[in-house]
């Protein structure tokens, strides 16, 4: 999946490398190859920034980088129910602590919202998939300088579910 993105995010941006990934995490093992992918030495290491999205409900990565420990969050019901573990594997943990530059974290509204802008551009994504569309809503609008995020990037959106019925929130 990682050397397909690599080969149509060049196509699509015309030769040029991916400079950022948002990916969804739940316990963090599709995050940790994601970021294992990205920062490998032998890609060009360090040049692509992996963000990582959660539920606010579940954020147990982005308290864990807070505290620079492995964290156990409470979780309450979420329409991201995929991403809803608040807890890392013991695996994930070490690779991402190392290899995140950002966490964010987004509400049910927010990935109720990127869903739709999704199915509208032909997308069928569900709210954990659109999550990472609804992180980089959100990093453009607070954080874009922070992230090195401008009209040269090139940013890859992991999309981790397909369109799903869910109860849509107020």
């Amino acid at each position: 999946m990682l050397e397909e993105i690599d080969l149509q995010a060049s196509e699509m941006a015309g030769g040029r490398q991916v400079t950022h990934v948002i990916v969804p995490v739940g316990c963090g093992s599709i995050a940790q190859a994601v970021v294992q992918h990205f920062k490998a030495v032998a890609r060009g290491g360090g040049d692509v920034r992996v963000i990582a999205v959660e539920p606010t409900t579940a954020a147990c990565l982005k308290a864990s980088l807070e505290a620079s420990d492995m964290v156990k969050v409470e979780t309450g019901d979420s329409i991201m129910c995929g991403m809803n573990c608040g807890i890392l594997s013991t695996t994930a943990w070490p690779v991402l602590k190392r290899g995140v530059d950002v966490s964010v974290s987004v509400s049910e509204v927010e990935s109720h919202k990127a869903v739709e802008e999704l199915d509208r551009l032909g997308v069928q994504a569900g709210p954990c998939g659109a999550a990472s569309l609804a992180a980089l809503r959100r990093l453009c609008e607070e954080a874009r300088g922070e992230c090195a995020l401008d009209e040269d990037s090139v940013v890859v959106l992991c999309c981790t579910e397909g369109s799903r019925k869910f109860e849509v929130p107020i």
